[in-house]
């Protein structure tokens, strides 16, 4: 992949970005401070030397590397030995994720997409390559939308401001991808003191898990 590369010049090291268009120093050294931050505030320790997240801003080049995944913003993959992450493009200046022509609104800023993803990778690295087809959605998807998060809410915030609404665009603008798994995450995290193992090692599907939350709040 023909690349700009940036590396973060003032931290650890641990996040390399390359991009198909040139990166602006002062976005993308904010992008990999902010992304860092995330990754270490995160209860799921990302233990590898290095993880790399490729940008493809250009239409063709999103289309062949996004071909199995066409509908989704970014994605991840890991082979055993190392893991890599997309996205579908990024507006450094702005902190901005693009998606097509069209971009993201906060929460789900640049940092938050990047924390997400590399998640991802850091969870396969403990669940090994095929150990995600056994974790729960909720957890798979809660869990990076945990740490992704720059704000986080508490589960008494998070459960009234979500209500009973369904999980619409507007919802998700306001919230996070996936605000639904993040409030079980968050519910199983300070209610049930969940350790990064418990959720990793849980086969409970989502209707366990949301039973289970909604029991102990009418106790």
């Amino acid at each position: 992949m023909a690349s700009a590369v940036f590396c973060i010049l003032d931290g650890t090291g641990k996040i390399v970005v390359a991009s198909d268009r040139p990166i602006p120093a002062v976005g993308g050294e904010r992008l990999l401070r902010e992304c860092e931050r995330l990754l270490e505030r995160s209860p799921l320790k990302a233990e590898a030397r290095q993880y790399r997240l490729y940008i493809t801003n250009e239409d063709w080049r999103h289309r062949l590397f996004f071909l199995l995944h066409p509908d989704t913003g970014g994605f991840a993959y890991y082979d055993g030995l190392v893991g890599h992450a997309f996205l579908s493009g990024a507006n450094f200046e702005t902190g901005r994720h693009v998606k097509w022509s069209y971009l993201t609104t906060p929460p789900r800023t640049l940092a938050y997409f990047c924390a997400h993803e590399l998640t991802h990778v850091v969870a396969s690295e403990h669940v090994g390559v095929t150990g995600f087809l056994l974790v729960p959605q909720w957890v798979w998807e809660g869990f990076p939308d945990y740490v992704g998060i720059e704000n986080r809410q508490s589960f008494e915030q998070l459960r009234d401001a979500l209500g009973d609404r369904p999980v619409d665009s507007a919802v998700m603008q306001t919230y996070g991808a996936y605000p639904r798994y993040r409030l079980l995450v968050t519910y199983f995290i300070e209610k049930k003191g969940w350790s990064v193992e418990q959720f990793l090692d849980t086969r409970l599907a989502t209707d366990e898990a949301v039973e289970i939350m909604r029991a102990d709040q009418t106790r």
